[in-house]
C-alpha cells in the first residue's frame, strides 16, 4: 500500500482553513493533508485513509474515485511528463 504525501500543488497552496474540497461524500481542507494511501482486501472492499495534521480516517472507496483525486490534485504529474 504505497503512501503518498502531498507536493506543493496549486490547491494546496492556495486553500486556507475556511477552503473546503468535496469527493466521495468526505468533506476536507486540502491544506491538512499529510498523505494518504489506499488499500483493497481480499473480500473486494478497499479504503482510502486519509492523515491529517491531527488525525487520520478512513473512508470507504472501492472505486478509488477519492484516492485518484487526492493523487491528481496533491501530486500533480510534471508537465513533461508523459502519461
Amino acid at each position: 500500500m504505497p503512501l503518498e504525501a502531498p507536493s506543493t500543488s496549486p490547491i494546496a497552496s492556495r486553500a486556507i482553513n475556511s477552503d473546503f474540497v468535496v469527493c466521495e461524500n468526505f468533506v476536507f481542507r486540502p491544506a491538512n493533508v499529510d498523505g494518504f494511501s489506499h488499500q483493497t482486501f481480499e473480500d473486494g472492499t478497499a479504503i482510502t485513509t486519509v492523515n491529517f495534521k491531527s488525525y487520520t480516517q478512513s473512508i470507504p472507496d472501492p472505486a478509488r474515485r477519492l484516492f485518484d483525486f487526492l493523487l491528481a490534485k496533491l501530486n500533480p504529474k510534471p508537465t513533461g511528463e508523459n502519461h
